[in-house]
């Protein structure tokens, strides 16, 4: 990179920084990101897409530049499928930046046919990082013919998407009220009204296709004994730390929501896991004890399906067979999760 192009870059950091620092609203803000770096980069098109909270999709929010045949500027229904894209399993599990060419045999084959669709040569990949949690993508493209990203400008690209993460997590505390509806007061976890409406989205499946749900309900035992003893305070704290503790083991699973839907009841929805995978996560959280005396930990049962267009198993069946398997556990005081096998059948 030339001593001009680096001086470019600083300048266009400095700027966004600037910009970014503003009060805007969340679009705004990644229009301004992705129209500053598309000039920075010397990118041929620019796009951001969000991660869907509880899914293996990523959303197409923006696209800037020279698009594609079937691109948008604001889309309404650009998704993609991280099954369907290993660099997407990269930034998605790994939260790792990649590049890729279309005249390159070792890059994701999905991913040089994506291209071909653009009509583009290259591109770069970078994860979003939003309060430590992933966001969503980083995408750009250059022209056939151009040279492929170097790792100078994924340096910028890395400084300048930290300061977008800042932009995007001020800018959603800002807009929280709008989401107040859904978001569950004392741990910050969606609601039931959050799940129910998430499930309903994960139960329409395609016409041709099919995916496995396994749902695992939570209940902390003797929370009532955590407040008569230790106060409400305490038995407030012990529900924030559990659902701290749900909402980080199953954020290594892609596609999981937790949610708090009672008073000491928590709700994970696990898609396109294998369910020996959910329970692994399950069972280490069901031998955990917390620092409020004995017995205060987590009573756990699961149920599973493999849904289907016009399947026997409604979301009503899946969260009933996981709530009976609950109690089986907590009744016995399992150090394990309780697997139902109600639906066996009907799946």
């Amino acid at each position: 990179m030339t001593t001009t192009g680096e001086e470019t870059r600083i300048r266009s950091l400095a700027a966004m920084a600037r910009a970014l620092g503003r009060s805007e609203s969340l679009f705004r803000l990644l229009e301004l990101a992705t129209e500053e770096a598309r000039l920075a980069i010397d990118a041929a098109s620019v796009s951001v897409s969000r991660l869907v909270p509880g899914s293996l999709t990523v959303r197409t929010l923006i696209n800037v530049g020279d698009l594609g045949p079937d691109e948008e500027r604001w889309p309404e229904d650009e998704t993609y499928e991280m099954t369907h894209f290993a660099n997407l399993e990269l930034v998605v599990g790994e939260l790792q930046t990649w590049i890729a060419s279309i005249d390159d045999l070792t890059s994701d084959e999905d991913e040089r046919k994506l291209l071909a669709q653009l009509g583009k040569g290259s591109s770069v990949g970078a994860p979003i990082v939003v309060d430590g949690h992933l966001w969503g993508e980083f995408y750009a493209t250059r022209h056939v013919g151009d040279r492929t990203f170097d790792r100078n400008e994924v340096a910028y690209l890395e400084a300048l998407i930290a300061i977008l993460a800042g932009a995007i997590s001020r800018s959603l505390r800002e807009e929280s009220l709008e989401r107040l509806a859904y978001q569950d007061p004392l741990t910050g976890l969606p609601n039931r009204r959050a799940l129910d409406e998430h499930a309903a989205r994960v139960f329409d499946v395609p016409h041709d296709g099919s995916r496995t749900v396994t749902v695992v309900q939570v209940d902390i035992n003797r929370l009532k004994e955590v407040n008569d003893t230790l106060g409400h305070v305490a038995g407030d704290q012990l529900i924030q730390s559990v659902g701290r503790a749900l909402d980080a083991e199953f954020s290594g699973l892609p596609g999981s929501l937790v949610a708090r839907v009672g008073g000491d009841e928590f709700t994970v929805l696990v898609t396109g896991h294998d369910p020996s995978t959910v329970l692994t996560v399950s069972d280490r959280l069901a031998q955990r004890t917390w620092r409020f005396g004995q017995g205060a930990g987590v009573s756990c049962g699961a149920a599973t399906a493999v849904v289907t267009p016009g399947g026997h198993v409604s979301t009503h069946d899946l969260f009933a067979a996981a709530d009976r398997a609950q109690y089986v556990a907590k009744h016995g005081r399992l150090s394990s999760t309780v697997m139902s096998d109600e639906l066996d059948d009907r799946s």
